[in-house]
């Protein structure tokens, strides 16, 4: 009778190919989590500068803007909390264009939002704003770049 004496590699490959099988799938896992975290970094990236946009527009209707016969564009700017508002008279219209504008430090991304405002006291020198309803805009209204500025 012949005795077979058994060296355990059998069992020794076996652990090796789960081991290996195992390392693939959490090198697949690492990928997908790295990519979910970016999009992440991203999308948050997305509202912050959503956020400072928005609150330059309103940052912008409560200050007292030089009022008159002005065709130039005049801009505020909150560098502290990376606020920056412009506002355009736009021709032929009896309303003007206030864009707000949002940045994040470290980031070459800026957003842009329009508003379309009235003057409160339109035969003083100077006024507070008042927004239009339903004229907060993501985009720019006018066709002529030149009225919605850079």
């Amino acid at each position: 009778m012949k005795r077979w004496c058994q060296q355990g590699n059998g069992a020794l490959l076996m652990v090796m190919l789960l081991a290996a099988a195992g390392l693939l799938l959490m090198t697949g896992m690492q990928r997908q989590l790295d990519s979910t975290l970016s999009l992440t970094h991203d999308e948050r990236r997305y509202w912050q500068t959503l956020l400072l946009a928005e609150s330059s527009l309103q940052w912008g209707i409560g200050q007292v803007w030089l009022m008159g016969n002005r065709s130039d564009e005049q801009c505020f700017g909150y560098a502290a909390e990376g606020l920056r508002v412009c506002l355009r008279q736009v021709p032929g219209e009896h309303y003007m264009l206030l864009r707000g504008e949002g940045h994040l430090p470290r980031s070459s991304s800026v957003m842009v939002l329009y508003q379309r405002v009235v003057t409160i006291e339109p035969d003083g020198e100077t006024s507070p704003l008042k927004p239009i309803a339903g004229g907060w805009l993501d985009f720019c209204p006018e066709r002529q770049e030149a009225i919605c500025g850079g």
